[in-house]
């Protein structure tokens, strides 16, 4: 039994993190928020990782720890990268023998000529109007730099494909693998799916198994989007011209998706499927493939937070823009058969 100071452990992914953990080690939980509260094996602390002392805080907390998990991450800002200096600060000090980063499979970037499925050799190319990815890659990079610094300290940074099951303040991953209704992408564009448990899973078996390096984590190679749309239903399955189709996904986009992160739209359109091949020789397993992971979800779809009224309007105009279509459509096939 040893000790695992673990950050962000009020988010859905760090309580499971935590309380899994807390099986069979000493748990420090430390957020900006005392959570999860009340679990045996567990100390849950309230921290501003970006604050001024967080460095001595955290030391000082997690004095006996052997393993540092970071995963606190919140929106926007220059704190991600301020509160990542001051964990790694702190994992110096303690001379911890296994440091787990979790980043973001949205390091690689949603380009037309990615290679797929992106393997760990791919180079990270994050696109640069996502702030989410771009900060995902700065924080790895200071990773990487402590690492060749601390070589007594094994190193491990997990890159998840598009994760569901999440209820964060900041559902990223839910606004990124959301099949568009219809769907935005060329036909036959590749999605991903990751369940928050499968995630989880893999934070413990890497400290489990000492692992050092970069791991995607990812249960298959994915599936279509066409497939995906079929799963979650609306109107992804409806045979609508490609013009339709990209003009109902903006306005999905922009008004039913509130809150979804600006600049990510690469990412709705084009694929970046990963492998997990890496990780899986490992001995980690996925209990869910994509498909499963899609309808096992617990994070209700964003179109049920708006207002009755607003559904009903949204619904509406998309209508009204399938009639225009249809209209359209037969007034071209009228005139050509005369």
């Amino acid at each position: 039994m040893g000790t695992v100071l673990v950050t962000g452990a009020a988010g859905n992914l760090g309580r499971r993190v935590a309380e899994r953990l807390a099986a069979h080690d000493r748990v420090i939980a430390v957020d900006l928020a005392r959570a999860p509260k009340g679990v045996p094996g567990i100390e849950a602390h309230a921290l501003d990782l970006a604050g001024p002392r967080a460095e001595e805080e955290l030391a000082s907390l997690g004095s006996d720890a052997c393993a540092l998990v970071h995963l606190a991450w919140r929106p926007g800002g220059k704190h991600n990268l301020t509160a990542t200096r001051h964990v790694l600060a702190a994992a110096a000090a303690l001379d911890v023998r296994q440091l787990v980063h979790v980043s973001s499979a949205t390091v690689y970037g949603a380009w037309p000529d990615n290679p797929l499925p992106l393997t760990e050799e791919a180079e990270p190319r994050p696109n640069p109007e996502f702030a989410y990815a771009v900060e995902k890659r700065a924080s790895e990079v200071l990773v990487e730099r402590w690492a060749r610094n601390h070589t007594s300290t094994g190193v491990a940074v997990l890159r998840p494909a598009c994760t569901l099951g999440s209820t964060s303040d900041e559902p990223v991953y839910q606004a990124l693998a959301e099949p568009r209704r219809p769907p935005l992408g060329s036909d036959g564009r590749m999605v991903q799916f990751l369940h928050i448990d499968d995630l989880a899973g893999a934070v413990l078996h890497t400290i489990a198994e000492d692992l050092s390096g970069t791991y995607n984590v990812a249960p298959d190679s994915g599936l279509t989007e066409e497939a995906a749309g079929a799963l979650a239903g609306g109107s992804a399955s409806l045979p609508l011209p490609a013009s339709l189709r990209a003009a109902l996904a903006a306005l999905h986009w922009r008004s039913a998706r509130q809150g979804a992160p600006p600049g990510a739209e690469a990412y709705a359109e084009h694929s970046w499927v990963v492998s997990g091949d890496k990780l899986r020789l490992t001995g980690w397993r996925a209990e869910y493939n994509s498909e499963q992971a899609l309808v096992a979800s617990d994070e209700r779809g964003r179109w049920d937070d708006l207002p009755q009224a607003r559904r009903v309007a949204l619904t509406l105009a998309a209508a009204g823009l399938a009639i225009v279509a249809t209209g359209a459509g037969g007034a071209a096939w009228w005139h050509h058969r005369r």
